[in-house]
Formats: structure tokens, sequence, C-alpha cells
């Protein structure tokens, strides 16, 4: 597989040029242990990402989100799709796009422990889609 990574630049251009050749965004820039504010280069990024008009993947938390308080600065990545790991964080109850969980890593105890309230997964599946924050249906 040839991905086309970009080396850490100050530069916005050759981001801006490889948005131009790129089919889809998936988003793995910050992790779930992210807090703001939103450094150099990220600060000039972000916004040229969420205004490329590509669609967005996002892993576990979008880029910028706080993982408890969500998108609250208003400066985050808003994906077309968000793949949670493990479990939902609770700064995504809000997220309005497709939305994902993937891995069934808890074991029962502690998600009735900790109270989780994680979803069933069909069979042998280790992805399930999750009700939206628009769906009627919440976990």
């Amino acid at each position: 597989m040839k991905i086309t990574t970009l080396p850490p630049s100050p530069d916005t251009d050759p981001l801006r040029t490889a948005l131009n050749s790129t089919d889809v965004i998936l988003d793995a820039i910050f992790g779930f242990s992210f807090k703001g504010p939103i450094r150099p280069p990220f600060d000039e990024a972000l916004p040229i990402l969420a205004q490329s008009g590509l669609p967005i993947v996002s892993v576990d938390i979008p880029s910028g989100w706080d993982v408890e308080q969500g998108n609250n600065a208003g400066v985050g990545l808003n994906p077309d799709v968000l793949v949670s790991l493990t479990a939902p964080k609770e700064g995504v109850r809000e997220f309005k796009g497709r939305h994902f969980l993937g891995g069934r890593f808890i074991p029962r105890t502690l998600e009735e422990k900790h109270v989780l309230n994680l979803p069933s997964y069909p069979g042998a599946e280790q992805i399930v889609e999750l009700p939206s924050a628009d769906s009627s249906l919440k976990l």
C-alpha cells in the first residue's frame, strides 16, 4: 500500500496540495488525552482539513475535541464518521454523523461496574454502528 505522508512542517502548502488528490481524510491527529488549546502547526491544519469539503473519518474522538467536553471550543473537526475504540467517549454525546464502536475488549463485569452501557455485538462482529445524536434511539 502506497500511502503518502507529509513530514512535519510549518508550511501548509504541502497539505493543501495533498488534499487535491485525496478522497477521504483519516483523522487520527490527536488522541483521547488531547487538551487544548490547539498549538501550531495544527491550529492552521485543522481548519484547512475542515474546509476541504472531503469526507472525514475520525478515530476514537475527533481531533480538537475534549474527551469529556466535546467540541466546546468549536475548533475541532466535525467528521462524517467516527469510529470509537472500546467505548464511546463522553465528549461525543452530541456527535451527529455515523458512529461506529470497534472492539469488544471490555469484560462484562467491568462494563457493569462503570455503567458503560455498551451495545451488543451481533455474532462474532468486532464493530457495531451506534445510533446518532439525532436518533430517538439512545444507548
